[in-house]
C-alpha cells in the first residue's frame, strides 16, 4: 500500500486514514486497540442512527481505501472473520483470547477500535449506555469469512 500517496490526497478523512493504517498494520497476525487522534467526519442521515451512519461511512471509507470488503455486522449472531469494533458511546471491558495465547483484557472508550482476527475468542462487559459498531473484514485473498458457528450469550466470539 502506497500509504506516501495516500497522505497527499485532498479531502481525505484522517480517521479513515488512521483506521486503515491500523488494519493494515494488524490484519490476520494479532488483535490491536486503537485511540484514534482524529474524530470520523460521518455525513449526517436523516433517516438513519447515528451508529448506522457510522457503520455506513466507515464501511464505504475502507473498502475505497484498502480494496477489502468491509461490511456492518447486524443480527443477534455474532460475526466470524476478521472483526472490527469502534465503540460509539460508554465503554466496554473485553477478554480477548488469540489461539495459542494468554488471554489479554482490554478496555474500550467512546471513539476507539477494537481489533479481532479469525480464530480470536473475546467476551466483553459492556457500560449501561455502551453502544458499537460491528463491522466484519474480508481480504480478497482469503475469501469470505465463514458463516458463525453459535451465538454468544455476551460479547462477540469469532
Amino acid at each position: 500500500m502506497d500509504w506516501e500517496r495516500l497522505s497527499e490526497r485532498p479531502g481525505l478523512d484522517p480517521y479513515l486514514q488512521e483506521l486503515a493504517l491500523f488494519l493494515d498494520a494488524h490484519f490476520a497476525r494479532t488483535f490491536g486497540l486503537l485511540w484514534p487522534e482524529n474524530d470520523p467526519v460521518v455525513p449526517l442521515d436523516a433517516g438513519g442512527s447515528p451508529d448506522a451512519a457510522l457503520a455506513a461511512y466507515v464501511a464505504t471509507g475502507l473498502t475505497a481505501l484498502l480494496g477489502w470488503k468491509v461490511a456492518h455486522a447486524t443480527g443477534a449472531r455474532p460475526p466470524s472473520g476478521h472483526v472490527l469494533v469502534i465503540q460509539s458511546a460508554g465503554s466496554s471491558h473485553w477478554t480477548v483470547l488469540s489461539p495459542g495465547d494468554v488471554a489479554a483484557e482490554v478496555s474500550t472508550l467512546s471513539g476507539e477500535a477494537l481489533y479481532l482476527p479469525s480464530g480470536c475468542r473475546s467476551s466483553a462487559v459492556h457500560s449501561d449506555d455502551a453502544r458499537h459498531v460491528i463491522l466484519v473484514v474480508t481480504d480478497p485473498e482469503e475469501g469470505p469469512p465463514a458463516p458463525p458457528a453459535a451465538p454468544a450469550a455476551d460479547g462477540l466470539q469469532g
